[in-house]
């Protein structure tokens, strides 16, 4: 149960992270270095650990194209251009739209059934997210809005909805044989690239910033650009270890000990681990709009998971 708890924290870390490394660097510019790196080490390992040399199928082009496109490109670029609008624990806690969406995806596109009580699970779920929505810094509301909608909200959303939309697609390329960190090595080095590649185009080159000197001896002996580098650095190298290495095998290993649909409630501490780590380390504040939020979903889950729970029961599994 520890393991449980440290991989969510692991994972509300990447946000507190993700926006502290935006003090330094432009969102699309550092997804772009983020994704090549990570890619090109998952890629490494997996030609090199295997023996079967990892070689995708020309009918499965498509589907590469899609997990470079929507699984990384899109929600990663839209996820750091909103957190420098929002707080972390906001743009953590949208990204439990994730559940919701995915049943829409395999309702509209794959024709599964839902009963009365699912129905009423999702809408429970997508009402809830309204207080957390109303709720806006002042970066929001100087920002376009569509009715209560803020841009910010909206790009987390369209974020939310690509990254659902990419784990169905990896889901397929793991049932054609393709390993799971061959897929992720792909996806993200093409990501990577498409990143860098909109980086230059809208931010220019190189989109770095200068920020706050946080180690006064490096910035007094070999000047504030660079202990600014570094600090991008050691940022930029944390998140890939946490979030692209640790996390994502993490995740896996406990898969073969606890249900998903058990990861998936326990994963509602990951919001509150992230409105923690905010507060403390970039000063935060959390509202009741959070927590209002976070107490409507898990009941639209609840109502949505108990088909799945009674099915399980009734086999005896």
């Amino acid at each position: 149960m520890i393991l449980v708890f440290m991989l969510y924290l692991l994972f509300a870390s990447t946000f507190t992270i993700g926006k502290a490394a935006l003090a330094y660097v432009s969102p699309f510019l550092f997804t772009g270095i983020r994704m090549v790196l990570a890619g090109s080490m998952l890629l490494s390992y997996a030609y090199f650990s295997s023996r079967k040399k990892n070689i995708f199928s020309r009918r499965d082009l498509l589907l590469f194209a899609q997990i470079i496109v929507f699984h990384i490109f899109c929600s990663y670029t839209l996820e750091f251009w909103a957190l420098g609008y929002v707080t972390s624990a906001k743009a953590c806690l949208l990204y439990n739209l994730s559940p919701f969406i995915t049943a829409l995806f395999s309702f509209f596109l794959f024709a599964e059934q839902l009963r009365f009580r699912q129905i009423s699970g999702l809408i429970v779920g997508f009402l809830g997210f309204i207080p957390i929505l109303i709720a806006q810094t002042p970066l929001e509301q100087i920002t376009w809005h569509i009715g209560f909608l803020s841009w910010p909200e909206i790009a987390l959303i369209f974020s939310v909805t690509s990254s659902a939309y990419g784990w169905m697609i990896m889901k397929k390329l793991v049932a054609r044989g393709y390993s799971f960190i061959f897929i992720n090595g792909i996806g993200m080095a093409g990501g990577g690239v498409l990143a860098l590649g909109l980086s230059c185009i809208i931010e220019g080159f190189p989109a770095l910033k200068q920020a706050p000197v946080v180690i006064p001896w490096l910035a007094d002996s070999y000047g504030v650009f660079i202990e600014n580098l570094a600090m991008l650095g050691m940022y930029t190298f944390t998140i890939i270890l946490i979030a692209n290495i640790i996390g994502y095998n993490l995740y896996a290993h406990l898969l073969s000990k606890y249900s998903a649909t058990f990861l998936s409630f326990a994963g509602f501490v990951t919001p509150l681990f992230a409105a923690l780590l905010g507060w403390i380390f970039l000063g935060e504040i959390v509202t009741w709009h959070f927590f209002a939020t976070i107490v409507f979903v898990i009941c639209g889950l609840c109502l949505f998971h108990e088909k799945q729970e009674i099915e399980i029961e009734e086999k005896g599994l």
